[in-house]
C-alpha cells in the first residue's frame, strides 16, 4: 500500500509558469496603453494647430493685421478692432508641454506656420515624432 497523501497546493515550477504568463500579458497591455497615449497626444496636437490657425484668422479679420506672436491671441495688443480672446492661455501649449511655435515667414507657402515639434521636441522626425502644422 501506498502512503503518500496526494500533493496539496502548486509546485514552484508552476508558480513561476504562472507569473511568466502574468508578466508577458501585462507587458503587452502597457506597450498598447501607452503607444495609445502618443497616438491620442499627436492627434490633439493636430486639431489644437487648426483651432489656432482659426484663431488667427479671426483675428486677422478682426484688426487686419497678423499677430506678431500667439500670445497676441490671448490678450489684448492695445488694436481698437481686437475682439478676442481669440483662445485661451493653456491653448498655446502643445500636448507635450511646449508651446506652440508661430512664425510669419512661413517655409511652406502660406501667410504663416503654426506648427509644434511633436513628441521628439526637435524639427523634424518621423510618425508620431513628425512636425504638426498647418501646412498639412
Amino acid at each position: 500500500m501506498n502512503n503518500r497523501k496526494k500533493q496539496q497546493g502548486f509546485s514552484l515550477i508552476e508558480v513561476l509558469v504562472v507569473m511568466t504568463i502574468l508578466a508577458i500579458i501585462f507587458g503587452m497591455v502597457v506597450r498598447n496603453v501607452t503607444g495609445g497615449q502618443d497616438k491620442a497626444k499627436y492627434k490633439e496636437a493636430q486639431i489644437m494647430v487648426k483651432k489656432i490657425d482659426q484663431a488667427v484668422q479671426e483675428f486677422n479679420l478682426d484688426t487686419g493685421n497678423l499677430p506678431d506672436s500667439l500670445e497676441e491671441l490671448v490678450s489684448d495688443n492695445g488694436d481698437s478692432m481686437w475682439m478676442g480672446p481669440y483662445l485661451k492661455e493653456k491653448e498655446l501649449k502643445d500636448p507635450w508641454g511646449e508651446p506652440y511655435q508661430y512664425s510669419t515667414n512661413s517655409q511652406h507657402g502660406m501667410s504663416y506656420d503654426i506648427y509644434s515639434y511633436a513628441k521628439d521636441k526637435n524639427p523634424g522626425g518621423e510618425k508620431l515624432a513628425a512636425d504638426v502644422g498647418n501646412w498639412q
